[in-house]
Order: C-alpha cells, then sequence, then structure tokens
C-alpha cells in the first residue's frame, strides 16, 4: 500500500467517524499537510481521492470543507465501512434495509430468468457452504454474502454487475448488525436461500421474487 493510499484510508476514516465534524472546515493544505506528514502533491491527491467519495468539499478558493454526512457516498465501499467501524448508525442500518428490501426482489426475479448452468453452480456451491457452516458463523456470514452475490452475477444486468460490490459491502453491512447466531435463526436462513436456489434453479421468477 502506498503512503497515498494509507493517508486515504487514515483521513477518510477520520472524517467518517467524526473527528471532523459534519460541514465544519477543514484545516488549509499546509496544516493538513503537517498533521500527516505528506507532500503537498500527495495531500492534494487524497483529497481529490476524498472529494469522489463525497466526504469533503474541495472547491477552489473556499477551503476544504466536511460535507454533510447525509450527502455521503454510501454506496462506496470504504465509505460504508469507515462509518460502520464505529458502530451501527440505527438510522443508517434502517435505510441499508429498506434499500436490500427494493433491490433484492427484482435481482432475484432477474437471476431465475437469466441465470446460466455456471451460474447456478456458484450459487449453489455457496449455499452448501452455508449449509454445512450452520456453527461457524464467520463463514456462514462469508458464503452468505457470496451466494447474494452470485445471484446478482446471475441477473447479467452490466449495471448492476457494477454495483456488485457495492451491492456486497451493503449486505455485508447489514448482516453484521442483524444476523443472529442462535440456531433457529441459522436453520431458517438456510431453509429461505434453499429454496430461493431451488426457484432460480427452476427458473421461477414468481417464486424467486418472493
Amino acid at each position: 500500500m502506498t503512503k497515498t493510499q494509507r493517508l486515504i484510508r487514515l483521513f477518510g476514516r477520520q472524517i467518517a467517524q467524526g473527528v471532523f465534524g459534519s460541514a465544519c472546515a477543514l484545516p488549509s493544505e499546509a496544516e493538513l499537510c503537517e498533521r500527516f506528514e505528506a507532500s503537498r502533491n500527495v495531500m492534494r491527491e487524497v483529497v481529490k481521492v476524498l472529494a469522489t467519495k463525497r466526504l469533503i468539499d474541495a472547491q477552489p478558493h473556499r477551503g476544504l470543507f466536511v460535507m454533510p454526512h447525509k450527502q455521503w457516498n454510501y454506496l462506496d465501499v470504504d465509505v460504508l465501512a469507515w462509518v460502520l467501524e464505529k458502530g451501527g448508525d440505527p438510522e443508517l442500518i434502517s435505510s441499508l434495509i429498506e434499500v436490500r428490501s427494493l433491490i433484492e426482489p427484482a435481482i432475484s426475479r432477474w437471476a431465475a430468468e437469466r441465470a446460466t448452468a455456471v451460474d447456478l453452480v456458484d450459487i449453489e456451491a455457496s449455499f452448501n457452504t452455508m449449509a454445512a457452516n450452520r456453527e461457524n458463523i464467520a463463514v456462514f456470514h462469508e458464503a452468505d454474502i457470496q451466494f447474494h452475490k452470485a445471484i446478482l452475477l446471475a441477473t447479467h444486468n452490466v449495471v448492476i454487475q457494477q454495483l456488485s460490490d457495492a451491492i456486497s459491502a451493503l449486505q455485508r453491512a447489514i448482516f453484521d448488525h442483524t444476523l443472529l447466531a442462535d440456531p433457529q435463526h441459522m436453520e431458517l436462513t438456510v431453509k429461505e436461500h434453499g429454496e430461493l436456489f431451488e426457484a432460480i434453479r427452476r427458473k421461477n421468477p414468481q417464486a424467486a421474487e418472493q
């Protein structure tokens, strides 16, 4: 990892976790260079990247400001991870769940209509890993994410596929804060995922969308 990449992560995490207040002015470029022991060129690249993530407002001749947190790019994998590292924001988690409930039925329907034999192999492999690891929450959790990612890729929608990392990060965030590890819940999760796989395998979009 380069120094620029390390500083993007460090400075971005500080902003996302409230070291600098939302909508507040940031230190000057010279002060940031001193703070992070970086050259002006490195610091400018860091600011440029964080501006694309909508964490920083970097308009010329105005100085640097933290963007209001409601304008941050929560579909950016880094931003979402940095925000949630500090703990679950109930409003953000609720928003993520709403987005998931909006997009997952459509993704499942499209996968049932378009999945190839290769797609089915990938979906089934992730499901089998889930089923075999009910007592290993970390493996189960990761297999669950890969299961949904395989379904997403099975839509063969190039725009949705380009969002796969962001959607996986969204799902990971939801799982991290809502997944219950008790045996009854794990069994129900495996059952529901098995039914979804069967609906996709049988090319039944109505059942997959449920």
